[in-house]
């Protein structure tokens, strides 16, 4: 009788392992895919999601006022590094005709900007060429 109870119990342990790795992996899977963000192009800095990539060289093309809008609208879906890649973008784009809107855009960048960040050595460029 011993021998049949340890062999059920080993049974029900490998039952119980074999579930719950099932469980986790689906829950894996399901928050992978509910995360958006966590899916970003390929060759460019992470933070932005990759369905987002083409309305950004679009309002790039488009100019100023384009990329501004685009900025304003889509700022709370990006993330740390590739918001400050972009909104240097925006200053070197916008600094020809205002450079004052630039600067207030450096000002936000650089409170936020720390010498690991991998922008840090284009931000310092950019933050003395605007005054």
């Amino acid at each position: 009788m011993r021998q049949v109870l340890t062999i059920l119990l080993i049974g029900v342990a490998i039952w119980a392992g074999l579930k719950f790795f099932r469980f986790a992996q689906s829950e894996v899977s399901r928050h992978e895919q509910a995360d958006p963000t966590r899916r970003y192009a390929p060759g460019k800095l992470p933070g932005l999601p990759a369905e987002l990539e083409g309305s950004l060289a679009a309002a790039q093309r488009e100019g100023v006022a384009a990329f501004r809008r685009w900025l304003a609208e889509h700022r709370a879906e990006i993330r740390e590094p590739r918001l400050t890649e972009i909104e240097l973008d925006f200053v070197v784009l916008t600094g020809g005709n205002n450079p004052a809107e630039a600067r207030s855009v450096l000002n936000r960048i650089k409170s936020r900007i720390r010498p690991d960040h991998p922008q840090y050595r284009r931000f310092q460029q950019l933050d003395r060429a605007y005054p």
